[in-house]
């Protein structure tokens, strides 16, 4: 059953921020130890109530392992996953990787799969390993990159596009503080305090640290507090724009978007370059998530996307997840729906165990835990 949901123009909400935001999109424990967890277009991996783990993908279901997997993630293109007899595996493009013993860390990114063995950090992509470094400090990662520092050799290095890029030399710290990493993006700390941005394989300075960075990163984007000004800025397509010249009460980062409540309780929106006054009022609460916008305000459920304003519920669900422009959620009635482009549509009416979200694809444990997978308008049952 599909809805065309009303477009509501004069809405109001938003705050509480940890509210939402702190509700953590991981994976959830089945009532019936089974577990899921898929990526954002159309793998899925989960394992079924015999512990026999598989993966979905694109209209396939297929076994992976017999035995139950100690642990397992996935992303875009891979699921990385450790076997029973401690092995790692990777699976990408129909095939089982098998990586090897001692792996002791693993992270799945939507384009990336990031693992170390003692002090070695390697990442997989696109089917290749690559050695990042034989003696690694801090790293982090993003869906597009792994920013690291080498114990090594004092650099500080970057993986991006299926290259390294030395960023500094000589650093006497690997503290992760002095760098954070977005989906596609790099802010970093250097020598002389000086906070940089790396973009496209380009270098931009922004502003000399002298207090607490304020900054947080998203798709082609940095959303940060100017520490000489006070001002809301964006770093936006090699761009510095202003947004506020007041510091916000609060402010979030998804794709090529920032959402912040002004200092006056205006709700905004800047979205690829277009800014949007979602509200004249604050919200309850907010998340972006990715790129969706999602707020409360007087018991009521809205998102924001493609341009508009939509009234999903006059009810804020006590269970719903949210994953690039889909909000899966438990209705008041117990059935499962999906809000995706502007449309809500009922998935299920059994009673639901568990059930997760991604940009292509629902996956719900029903009834006495029967997997459910909703894609493309089709359902598939394990």
């Amino acid at each position: 059953m599909l809805f065309l949901l009303h477009k509501f123009h004069d809405s109001a909400i938003f705050e509480k921020a940890n509210t939402l935001y702190m509700k953590q999109l991981i994976i959830l424990t089945f009532l019936f130890h089974i577990f899921f967890q898929l990526n954002s277009q159309n793998i899925a991996a989960f394992t079924d109530y015999q512990k026999h783990f598989y993966v979905f993908d694109d209209g396939n279901i297929r076994q992976l392992e017999h035995l139950p997997v100690i642990s397992y993630k996935a992303g875009d293109k891979y699921v990385g996953y450790i076997t029973n007899n401690n092995n790692f595996k990777i699976y990408y493009n129909n095939i089982d990787y098998d990586i090897g013993p001692f792996v002791q860390d693993y992270f799945v990114t939507n384009n990336l799969v990031i693992y170390s063995t003692g002090q070695q950090l390697y990442v997989f992509d696109n089917g290749k390993k690559r050695l990042l470094s034989k003696l690694v400090g801090d790293y982090y990662y993003g869906d597009s990159m792994v920013a690291y520092y080498d114990k090594e050799k004092y650099f500080f290095e970057v993986y991006s596009n299926g290259s390294i890029r030395k960023l500094a030399d000589g650093l006497l710290s690997d503290n992760i503080s002095s760098f954070k990493v977005g989906e596609n993006i790099l802010g970093f700390v250097d020598n002389y305090d000086v906070f940089k941005v790396f973009y496209q394989n380009k270098i931009t300075n922004l502003f000399t640290v002298n207090n607490t960075i304020i900054a947080k990163f998203g798709l082609d984007i940095v959303a940060y507090i100017d520490p000489d000004t006070d001002y809301l800025q964006v770093f936006f397509k090699n761009e510095v724009i202003e947004l506020e010249t007041f510091r916000p009460k609060s402010f979030e980062i998804g794709y090529k978007k920032v959402a912040f409540v002004t200092e006056n309780g205006d709700f905004v929106l800047f979205d690829n370059g277009e800014i949007y006054d979602i509200s004249s009022y604050a919200p309850d609460s907010y998340e972006l998530n990715e790129d969706i916008l999602i707020y409360t305000q007087q018991g009521q459920f809205f998102a924001f996307c493609n341009g508009e304003n939509y009234l999903i519920e006059n009810y804020i669900p006590a269970n719903y997840k949210v994953k690039y422009n889909s909000i899966a959620y438990i209705d008041q009635n117990g059935y499962l729906n999906l809000f995706k482009n502007g449309e809500k549509e009922i998935l299920s009416y059994q009673k639901i165990n568990d059930f997760e979200v991604m940009r292509n694809l629902v996956i719900s444990n029903e009834g006495m835990n029967t997997v459910q997978i909703y894609h493309k308008g089709k359902t598939y049952t394990k």
